[in-house]
């Protein structure tokens, strides 16, 4: 069930309460939804937020000061109750936090704050990570939102990254990713049937990045800005008019992953005291012809 919307001339958003969950963006000027609806044959989600881990955990957990803490794949922030800070038309402001649950199997108190804001062409997004425990902690945070993009009945679809480029593309094996030796850039990455057959695609270097979807004959139809993100990870399932657009700060497991946390690429640590933001900028076109 939707707990929360915001509206303005143009989308109407949902959001759940469990897991803080992004469940609606409809657009009234095209009269279509751009999220992608929860299939049980496809994909059961919408836009999961992914903490104190990301991606797949080969130990099924993670090794700190010798002590291993069992934790599923994306972390458990999914399964956490949201509750409502702020509201306004526009802007909403989401809160979780550490509960007895959380505590024991991740022994640190934590907050994620998400801040939702309309805008004319979109939407913006941000997680806020606090540390309200006596000790730091380890964690990655993402957020892994759907959207429902005719990549599969309509060959040509294609990624554009900003002139600088990103780092990769680096497939996945077995949710496992390997990155070392490989300093390939890109600018483009094409949307085939086969893209994804092993899994979701990760690109590195895409902190102030600009991530355009772009339809077979070069529009854009939508595009994605990032803030701090160090990662970034495109998945769908062949055959589905889906494509995952993830920002995230961390990835899956390397397939040779110690499990010890420290270890783990792209996790960082949180001091006492301290916060860090991760914010993502959406933008769609209104004359963008992406689908019914």
């Amino acid at each position: 069930m939707n707990a929360w919307q915001l509206e303005n001339d143009r989308f109407r958003i949902a959001v759940n309460a469990t897991g803080g969950e992004l469940s609606r963006i409809y657009d009234k000027f095209t009269s279509r939804e751009w999220l992608w609806q929860p299939a049980q044959d496809v994909w059961n989600n919408s836009a999961t937020q992914l903490f104190p881990v990301v991606g797949a955990l080969i130990h099924q957990g993670i090794k700190v000061d010798e002590k291993f803490l069992p934790l599923p794949a994306h972390g458990f922030l999914r399964q956490q109750l949201f509750t409502c800070i702020e509201q306004d038309e526009c802007h909403l402001l989401l809160e979780a936090r550490a509960t007895s649950e959380t505590l024991s199997i991740w022994p640190w108190r934590w907050r994620v704050q998400m801040r939702l804001m309309l805008h004319s062409d979109g939407l913006s997004v941000s997680q806020h990570v606090f540390n309200d425990d006596s000790q730091s902690f380890w964690y990655s945070i993402g957020w892994h939102p759907g959207f429902a993009i005719p990549v599969a009945s309509e060959p040509g679809w294609h990624v554009q990254f900003g002139e600088k480029g990103v780092r990769g593309p680096f497939p996945t094996r077995n949710r496992t990713l390997v990155t070392d030796g490989q300093t390939r850039t890109t600018t483009s990455f094409p949307l085939t049937e086969t893209s994804f057959r092993d899994g979701a695609i990760y690109f590195g270097d895409c902190k102030q990045q600009q991530v355009r979807i772009c339809s077979p004959d070069d529009t854009t139809v939508m595009m994605l800005e990032t803030d701090e993100h160090d990662w970034l990870a495109l998945w769908g399932i062949p055959g589905a008019d889906l494509l995952c657009i993830e920002p995230l700060a961390g990835t899956t497991d390397t397939p040779d992953f110690d499990g010890i946390a420290r270890n783990k690429r792209g996790i960082r640590q949180l001091v006492p005291g301290e916060s860090q933001a991760f914010a993502v900028r959406l933008r769609f076109e209104v004359d963008a012809c992406a689908g019914g």
